[in-house]
């Protein structure tokens, strides 16, 4: 993918990754001033190596393949000493990687699913594409996704093993709970503060959102006990 139309004019269709296509217009616009005239390649190796391996491997399978294109296109007898500099290129400068090494104690290679970026993963999630007129709903796809990748699996399941996996379900995505407070903030900040992205930025409305909410979440709780059990279990009995 690039930033530069002509230039992705010139990719064959089947190898180009289509910024306009992919992402809203304004999304699209910003990534593609920020590439700019660059060329990226996006990376994908099987799930089984990287399973079988660590998230590592996938800069070392492009540039395994890199010096096997070479060798090919080239006739070369054998690639490793001869295109050395450029799989380093192709290892090292200039890679984004997915994901940042986990936690020291727990950590294999780079790129492990566990620590993709927020951002990152809001971006994979695209819940803003789909619903571009809903923030909220939006939201709450990166949320629920969030709350899966993350907590149910990197640190209840494979850190922890196992702790609190219930209550992150319930609690992010299979019973409308968030939902229904997250609309309420956005009603909220309608009748309040004019609307989305309208509001002050200051703390002083942050605190403000985030007590309504709060307290409405509370009241909510009170009418609904059973709330507080789907969402903390026993835990709140401490």
């Amino acid at each position: 993918f690039t930033g530069d139309d002509e230039m992705a004019d010139d990719i064959e269709p089947q190898f180009l990754l289509n910024l306009d296509k992919l992402f809203p217009a304004k999304s699209a616009a910003a990534l593609k001033a920020s590439v700019g005239k660059s060329m990226y390649q996006a990376v994908h190796i099987p799930t089984t190596v990287s399973r079988t391996c660590d998230g590592g491997t996938t800069s070392r399978w492009s540039a395994m393949q890199i010096g096997m294109s070479f060798i090919g296109a080239y006739k070369m007898c054998a690639g490793e000493a001869a295109v050395a500099d450029l799989a380093f290129a192709a290892k090292h400068a200039g890679v984004i990687q997915m994901a940042d090494i986990l936690p020291a104690r727990r950590a294999r290679g780079p790129n492990e699913p566990g620590g993709i970026k927020f951002g990152h993963f809001a971006d994979m999630i695209q819940g803003d594409r789909k619903y571009p007129n809903d923030p909220v709903k939006a939201t709450l796809e990166v949320v629920g996704a969030g709350a899966m990748l993350f907590d149910q699996i990197w640190l209840g399941s494979y850190m922890s093993g196992g702790v609190g996996f219930t209550q992150y379900a319930t609690a992010a995505y299979t019973d409308n709970i968030l939902d229904d407070y997250c609309y309420y903030g956005l009603d909220y900040i309608k009748a309040k503060h004019g609307g989305l992205g309208k509001a002050k930025k200051t703390q002083e409305v942050i605190n403000d959102i985030a007590t309504e909410v709060t307290l409405y979440g509370m009241e909510q709780y009170e009418q609904f006990p059973t709330t507080l059990e789907s969402h903390f279990g026993g835990s709140q009995r401490a």
